[in-house]
């Protein structure tokens, strides 16, 4: 066998035009060099200095627009002006990711064990007075919807993700954002949410809240992980046993 027949060249991938002009923008954008609210040049303009076509300077800027980075402006004086992405295209970027692949209710459950208890300490340490009063105000409204299914897992992800916003941090927050949807219209969320499991939630949130108005971050933190973690516990048992047996740990660990 000749060397020419042992060596084998790998194919040779080249990007777009258009890509190669997005990724030059986006760079100028996210350094600062193009700031909100700021037009970037005419399309001509780009054109010519880029050496590109129209097309590929269109289809440049189509690109950074589904990104958040640009919008557009119509009119005469219009063009592509310059945006920040806000908490809710990353939050919409994930949550396309997780209905997409179709998780797991466990996986999801996973994902907001490793957060939530970091947002409750963030939230107890850093939440407003305004802050607080919201989370009890949606606190009373989850009290009172225990035996209204519906309305019970909607005000559960209103207080959950009032909790996200009282941390500060908008990572997390997006992130929270994007899984709780999922998990509130999971199937197996509905065959979860049993009566007894409604009746602990309500008991672990108001301990939850209590140590957020006393500003103590490590009780809320170790009371939502025990929290969350409860429910994680039954969605697993339930994809393990084939939808047999969620009842048995029903309420366990939600109160202390």
């Amino acid at each position: 066998m000749s060397q020419a027949d042992r060596i084998r060249i790998a194919p040779v991938f080249v990007p777009k035009a258009s890509e190669v002009l997005a990724e030059r923008l986006r760079d100028l954008i996210v350094t600062g060099r193009f700031l909100p609210g700021e037009a970037l040049p005419p399309e001509r303009e780009l054109a010519a200095d880029s050496g590109l076509s129209r097309g590929s300077v269109r289809e440049a800027l189509r690109l950074l627009e589904s990104e958040g980075l640009l919008a557009s402006r119509p009119g005469r004086a219009g063009g592509a002006v310059v945006t920040r992405p806000g908490r809710e295209a990353i939050s919409r970027s994930v949550e396309l990711f997780v209905r997409a692949h179709g998780m797991r209710l466990g996986a999801l459950l996973d994902c907001r064990l490793a957060v939530e208890p970091m947002l409750a300490r963030l939230a107890a340490e850093n939440r407003t007075e305004a802050e607080l009063a919201e989370m009890t105000a949606i606190h009373e409204r989850f009290v009172a919807s225990v035996d209204v299914v519906p309305d019970y897992k909607r005000i559960n992800l209103d207080w959950h993700l009032a909790v996200a916003r009282a941390s500060g941090n908008e990572p997390l927050m997006a992130l929270m954002e994007a899984v709780s949807a999922p998990i509130r219209d999971a199937q197996e969320y509905s065959d979860v949410t049993t009566p007894d499991l409604r009746r602990g939630a309500v008991r672990a949130h108001t301990v939850i809240l209590a140590a957020i108005a006393a500003r103590d971050g490590a009780a809320a933190s170790k009371r939502m992980e025990r929290h969350v973690g409860a429910y994680r516990e039954v969605a697993l048992k339930r994809e393990e046993s084939g939808g047999d047996g969620t009842r048995g740990r029903a309420g366990q660990g939600d109160d202390e």
